[in-house]
């Protein structure tokens, strides 16, 4: 038995499995599995954001007292972990809605003797819950929308659902502004970017398909761009900049430390004319 057909063995054997773990799931898996999320987002939130809002308020909030700047910590620490927890939940509940709902659909065909004008209507009303709940191409997802095909709890049936829990939770949790919002937006959205390119480059697509735009020769050129764009929109815009990075940059590069201005920067090297 070659090494090919040994992986064969091992994907149907793998399959097999998770058929009948899926099988097997109840509601009380997308329960637990709706209990999980809530507890994990909650501990990861704290698990990452006291670190960062205690070095962050000890270095800017010079001006703060003792006690002010551990209120603005566990505020922040707060706000991050039951922000995190509170889409881990309701992602969860709405997957295990719309599971639900894509395997109840199928199930009704809307006949049973009603006149012909009501009927149309029947199946018309059907067919856009069905775009709504499944996709847009739920007609090409047959296989993942088969009712007798469960997936185990937790998971998205298919990525539309996916896509539709986690657009309905980024707008209710999400959709509220505030400094740590906005900062795990910006977060995502430049992990986003990146994995798009690194998904377009696996699926053929050109340019960032091209040898010459691997990782390793294209970073340096991406470094440029943004550090060269960052610096000009400092000295030329940097109203458009956000308040935190601007205040890094001043405190960096116009000598703010030393209460000077970088036009004043004679004041601050020695003078070796005397």
């Amino acid at each position: 038995m070659n090494n090919n057909e040994t992986a064969l063995i091992d994907a149907a054997t793998n399959r097999e499995s998770l058929h009948n773990i899926s099988s097997t799931t109840s509601a009380w898996d997308e329960v637990a599995a709706i209990i999980s999320g809530l507890i994990g987002g909650g501990r990861y939130g704290l698990k990452i954001r006291i670190p960062h809002a205690f070095v962050m308020t000890f270095l800017f909030g010079n001006k703060l007292p003792f006690r002010r700047k551990l209120q603005v910590i566990a505020k922040l620490a707060a706000e991050h972990s039951i922000n995190l927890a509170s889409f881990a939940c309701l992602y969860k509940i709405l997957l295990a809605s719309l599971k639900v709902l894509s395997r109840l659909i199928p199930q009704n065909d809307g006949s049973g003797g009603a006149p012909v004008h009501s009927g149309i209507l029947r199946r018309l009303i059907k067919s856009v819950v069905s775009m709504v709940i499944n996709g847009p191409f739920s007609s090409s997802l047959k296989r993942t929308l088969n009712p007798s095909v469960s997936t185990p709890a937790g998971i998205p049936q298919h990525p539309y659902h996916a896509f539709l829990a986690g657009a309905v939770g980024g707008y209710i949790v999400w959709g509220r502004y505030s400094s740590v919002n906005y900062q795990l937006i910006l977060y995502l959205a430049s992990r986003i970017l990146v994995g798009c390119i690194k998904l377009a480059r696996e699926k053929g697509i050109r340019p960032f398909s091209w040898k010459k735009l691997k990782f390793a020769n294209s970073y340096p050129y991406g470094a440029a761009v943004i550090w060269g764009t960052v610096m000009m929109l400092f000295e030329e815009y940097p109203e458009v900049l956000h308040p935190s990075l601007r205040r890094s940059m001043d405190e960096i590069y116009r000598f703010a430390s030393f209460g000077y201005s970088s036009s004043s920067v004679s004041d601050v090297l020695p003078d070796n004319r005397r």
